[in-house]
């Protein structure tokens, strides 16, 4: 994924917390460190390893399950962030 696409769907990712409603603590606090572990990734220089991209996919699926019926838009969002994360192999 390039950088600019990741650092737009942080952005996105952010945007969409921001107008969530009914959201838990919990839940929002997950998903705004995993946006800012997708923003870490999107600043790193090209070629840099990633770290642990496995663990960033599976948090993200997590989300993305959890959020499918209450949030559908945001989950969206966090699914294709994890289908291009995949195909870019990170």
């Amino acid at each position: 994924m390039s950088e600019e696409k990741l650092r737009e769907a942080v952005d996105e990712i952010r945007t969409q917390l921001a107008r969530a409603q009914g959201l838990s603590a919990s839940t929002r606090d997950s998903l705004e460190e995993l946006a800012r572990d997708l923003a870490v990734v999107a600043e790193r220089p090209p070629g840099s390893p990633v770290g642990d991209g496995d663990s960033l996919r599976e948090r993200l699926s997590d989300a993305v399950r959890r959020l499918e019926a209450s949030h559908p838009s945001l989950s969206t969002t966090l699914g294709n962030v994890v289908d291009t994360l995949a195909f870019f192999g990170i």
